[in-house]
Formats: structure tokens, sequence, C-alpha cells
């Protein structure tokens, strides 16, 4: 592949997009010379070509600051321009990062990290705006032991105000550091040496190495950040990084690039001379350029997967990270009555549909792709039933609601889009066969669009809508039905069952940890806030001869560093 062809290429066809706007084709005339500069001088190094990866993101990352960072596009650069600890591999299992070993002590408490000692990170000619004169000759480069005490000091540190502060809240103190009830020097994180690292838990976790492959774990170069003056990874001068690549390009015409770090010494050899990202929120245009093979790698949409056929010759990957159920409003007149709730959970089948979908009725909330350790956790916990069909008893409740609710008939609409209505109809008919002439349940038709202002408004009464994650960590989807969090689009809040959550993520230790999250999951199905019908999945293309890149489990990110063209 000739990188001057693919970038010429690529710019060819955002002119004719924005031909018209004179201004904005001016700023990436400007930026298609100095990439071009930057290919020749590439090639002046190394011969005449190299391997290049370009894909699409949906947004410019504000942010690549691993601590705070929250964005899908902002993870997906910390994934191959940081390295932590330990990483994933292809398999999910955890493998060597900057640390070539590690013990863990009999009650699993105490993580030993032996750092290698031959991993650095890469100075760039445009840190002279930051760091003093002389700093290629003098500055410390070796990744050390301190730079994860500091990273992960700087994530608990509440000042941080750190998203994912909280996966890291089983280190010893870290709950009563995050609080600001004890100082950041109380956390049991400690550099022995420059490459010996140890770390203390309050409680053990058999998910803890994974946490340390997340973002919010990787390791901070203290005399770097401050040099920044809180300006840390918001900027290409302002971002130090020690992983496979390192960033060479954050231009404002939403172009990203990296290059291939020549200091990496991690156990995997970086095969992509660079990385291309390019935002681009026009999903038919995506599609266009998969096709024309410009795009190397894509997260798509179902509608787009599908419209990509076996002739196109992509390699397609997918993972069930999204349950589709029935959404209950629990502040709605009638179905904040529990025992209304219970009552049509109690009748409530699984449709049948013409389509191959996977069934999520008998499973739990949680979707596949979570993990838990090094298994998934849906294999770990089992599937966890809902409440129990029962006719009989469910008539019993309805009729306890209504009379409760001083109402002989209650009128139920369910909401979804047309493609659901005929699985909807099913399920109401069925109520109305079994509650007769005391329900008056219809179905209403909504567009994609519709229904995101409802559930903005929390103005319906059932909705049959997902429940999807982008994260592998199982307590982030049992946060969607927190009373405080910002994804609960029930209207639910229950004391009791923040109370679970909160244990699972700052109390629980071990299999306690694991039990509380089946409880976590069995309360929400207990009291019929969501009913899960069927699985569904995400999908990711990668292009005909292009080979090595592979997923992190709820995509996440993908990793790239052994992604090339065969």
């Amino acid at each position: 592949m000739y990188v001057f062809a693919i970038i010429y290429d690529k710019y060819i066809l955002q002119y004719s997009i924005t031909f018209s706007e004179v201004s904005i084709m001016l700023k990436k005339l400007l930026s298609l010379f100095l990439a071009l500069v930057a290919v020749i001088s590439l090639c002046a190094c190394g011969g005449s070509s190299s391997d290049v990866l370009i894909l699409p993101i949906e947004s410019d990352p504000l942010c690549l600051d691993p601590q705070v960072a929250d964005s899908k596009e902002a993870k997906l650069m910390i994934a191959n321009c940081f390295e932590g600890l330990v990483r994933l591999d292809k398999d999910y299992k955890i493998v060597s990062g900057v640390a070539e070993s590690w013990e863990i002590s009999a009650d699993g408490l105490t993580y030993t990290f032996k750092l290698r000692n031959d991993t650095h990170w890469k100075l760039l000619n445009s840190f002279e705006d930051v760091l003093p004169e002389g700093y290629k000759k003098s500055y410390r480069t070796q990744v050390i032991a301190a730079d994860f005490v500091y990273g992960i000091t700087r994530a608990l540190d509440p000042a941080t105000q750190a998203g994912d502060a909280e996966k890291l809240f089983d280190i010893k103190n870290a709950v009563a550091v995050n609080s600001g009830k004890q100082p950041v020097s109380a956390l049991g994180i400690t550099a022995q040496d420059d490459t010996t690292l140890v770390i203390t838990l309050e409680r053990a976790n058999p998910d803890f190495l994974r946490i340390l492959t997340l973002p919010v774990a990787m390791p901070c170069h203290e005399d770097f950040f401050k040099a920044t003056h809180a300006k840390y990874c918001l900027d290409l001068k302002y971002t130090f990084c020690n992983g496979p690549f390192y960033l060479s390009r954050w231009a404002e015409d939403n172009t990203l690039s990296m290059y291939k770090n020549d200091e990496y010494k991690g156990n995997v050899k970086v095969r992509p001379d660079e990385i291309y990202y390019y935002v681009n929120t026009d999903e038919a245009s995506v599609i266009k350029k998969i096709r024309q093979r410009t795009y190397d790698c894509a997260f798509l949409s179902e509608s787009a997967k599908n419209e990509l056929s076996d002739n196109d010759k992509l390699t397609n990957y997918s993972v069930n990270n999204t349950v589709y159920g029935l959404c209950f409003n629990c502040t709605d007149s009638v179905l904040a009555n529990e025992d209304m709730r219970r009552a049509l959970a109690m009748i409530t089948k699984q449709p049948q549909t013409d389509t191959e979908k996977e069934s999520a009725f008998n499973k739990g909330i949680v979707p596949d792709c979570v993990r838990y350790g090094e298994s998934s956790y849906r294999d770990v916990a089992g599937n966890v039933n809902g409440i129990a069909y029962n006719e009989k008893q469910a008539v019993t409740l309805w009729k306890k609601g209504l009379k409760q609710l001083d109402l002989t008939t209650a009128e139920v609409v369910v909401t979804c889009t047309e493609e659901n209505a005929p699985i909807m109809q099913q399920t109401i008919q069925h109520w109305q066969r079994i509650l007769s002439t005391s329900i008056l349940a219809k179905v209403e038709v909504k567009t994609e669009d519709q229904i995101s202002t409802m559930i903005y408004n929390t103005n319906f009464q059932i909705l049959y809508h997902k429940i999807s994650t982008d994260s592998s960590t199982v307590t982030d989807t049992l946060k969607k039905f927190t009373s405080d969090s910002t994804s609960n689009i029930f209207g639910f809040t229950d004391k009791k069952y923040d109370s679970i959550v909160n244990a699972i993520i700052s109390q629980y230790s071990g299999k306690e940890k694991l039990t509380g999250c089946v409880n976590a999951e069995k309360y929400i199905l207990d009291k019929a806030v969501f009913i899960p019908m069927f699985g569904a999945d995400s999908y990711a293309v990668i292009n005909k001869g292009v080979d090595g890149i592979y997923f992190s489990p709820a995509f996440e990110s993908a990793c790239l560093i052994s992604g090339g063209h065969s």
C-alpha cells in the first residue's frame, strides 16, 4: 500500500463533498500539503512505501487523558498510544504490558509487578513549548513504577473527578481517598523501586487484572503532567505516549494520526507504520469507503452491516452488547404501582418472530459481552430468571393494583418502532386474553427520533427498547438502573438497589461481588423494571487484505498493534 495514494484518494473524496465550502476546502488543502510533507519525509527515511491503517470515527475526541477520557473515540486512541501494566490479547486473556511479570498473594490482596526496564515515553519535537531547553538530552523517558503510582493516584484523587475512578475502589483506602476522607498518600500503591510496583487491595477481586487494562489505570509521567499546566492530553504537544503508537497529528480538520513508536519494547511487534483516523458521521459514506477499500476497519450499525454483502469480501465481527425488552416507566400513574408491573411480567412470554433473534428472556439484564476476569460474566454468573409465569397470580395482583389505584380498567400503551410492532401486538393480545376487560392495551408506533424524545422526557408507559453497553465491566450495566444514573430511562429510584450496587463497587470481596451482581440483576427483574426479550449485536468489519486487528470485549476499542495488509 502506498501512503501517498491512500491519502490522495482520501482527500479527493473529501473535496468532492465540500467543494462549495471554499474556506474549509482551503484549510484541508493546507492539511493535505502537511500530510504529504510527512509522507515524503517518512519515505525518505524508510523506503517508498509503508503499512498504513485508516479508520473512521464518529467524533473528534476532546481529550486523550486516560484518567478522565470517557468517549469511545478517546478510548480507542488511548488503547493504542498508551500501555498499562497488562493488556488483553485477542482471546481476552491477560498478557504482559509494561509489567513483564507479576505475583498475587495467596489471599488475593497483594499484587507485585515487575516492570520491564526498556520501556519508554516518546519524546516529540512539539514538546519544545512545554519542556525546558535541552529536554531531549536530559528528560527522563523510561517508564517506571512511579508513573503508575501517579496515574492511579491521580485517577482516585477527588480533584480529578475521574468517571471511572470507582473501578479502582478495591485498592486499599481508595474509597476513603476518593471521598476526600483520607489523603492520596494513604492509597495502597507503592513503587519499591523503578521496576517494582506493589498494589494492595482492600478486598480481593478476581477481575482486578482486567481492570488494570482500562484507560483509568494507565501510567502518567508526573513531571510532564505538571509541565502542561492543566492542558494534559488536550493537544498534540501535551500528549506523552508510552504505547505501541504515538500521536503525530491532531488537526482541526477532523483528522488524527499516529506513528509507530520505535521506543516501544513490548512482547508484540508493532506492525503498522501509521494509523489515520477520520471523523465521518455519514454512515452511507462509511459504507462507500469500505467498499472502495479506503477504510481498513470500521464499527457499524446492524443496518450498515446488512448493506454490505458477501461480495464485499469483508471479515465480519460481532459482540452481543445489547438486550432488548420492555422498559417500564416507574413514574407513570399506573405503572408506579409495583403490583401492576409484576402482574404484567407474570404473563409476558417470549414473542414469536420470523426473524432470527437471540433470546434473552431467561438470561438476565447483562449482555454476553461483559467480562468477569478472563471469563464471560454470563458464563460465570449463569442465567438469571425473572418473575415466574403465573396467570392466576397475575390476575390477583392486577386486581389488587387496580383497587389501590381506584380503577376498574387500566390503560396501557406500549411504544415501539414499526419494525417491532408485530411482536408487541402479540404481547398485548396475550395480556388482554388473561386480564380481559380490566386492561385496555394498545401498541403505539413511533420513529427512533420520537422515541429518543420520549425517553429524554420519560414520557411513555412501556417502551420496547434496548439496554446497550460499550463497557465490559458488569457494574457499568447495573448502574443504568441506579437512582442517580443519567442512563436510567425507567424513572426507577430505589435506595435498596442503589445500596446493592454500591456494595458491589466498594464493599464486597471475591465471590461476594459475583453474588452481589446476580442479586442486583434479580432485583431489577423481580421489581419488573425491565423484562429482557431479545439479545442484539454490534458489528465491526475488517477489509479485504487486512489482518491482525482484534477488538476489546464490548467493542470499547480496536487493538491495532498487529494489524496490517497482507
